[in-house]
């Protein structure tokens, strides 16, 4: 009983110093994980410069986990976001050309470079790009 108390206790003033505070987003796991990896990095032979570069990614992280300047990390979230997208979507696609290998087949429009997407086994068929309206004649 006394444990849950000292816990319930303890939560509280957490919270409280917490108020008000950024806390973590996207970009602090992404620095946190910068952080381990380099710290691994550094745990092989005459590597031991990564173990101080592992620090400041993890001291960034900290500091804007307890910083109270929350407009200035939203937009810093905001550009990492932007940056990371481009990569983030195109690891999405090649993941769902894989997982849709079988069923479907992928082709790239000559006028507007759009992908299509068209199930497997029809034959040859007229396509027309719904982006651009061009037709063309392939083979699924």
């Amino acid at each position: 009983m006394k444990i849950r108390q000292f816990l319930l206790k303890f939560l509280e003033k957490y919270r409280k110093f917490m108020y008000g505070r950024y806390g973590t987003d996207e970009l602090t796991y992404a620095l946190i994980l910068l952080s381990v990896i380099f710290s691994l990095i550094s745990n092989f032979d005459k590597l031991w410069f990564f173990y101080l570069i592992s620090i400041l990614p993890l001291a960034v992280a900290i500091w804007r986990i307890l910083s109270r300047n929350t407009n200035a990390r939203y937009n810093e979230r905001l550009f990492f976001l932007k940056i990371i997208s481009g990569p983030k979507s195109k690891l999405k696609n090649i993941k769902n050309r894989i997982r849709d290998r079988k069923t479907h087949k992928y082709f790239i429009c000559k006028n507007c470079k759009a992908t299509l997407r068209l199930p497997k086994g029809r034959g040859k068929i007229n396509i027309t790009c719904p982006k651009c309206g061009a037709k063309m004649i392939k083979k699924t």
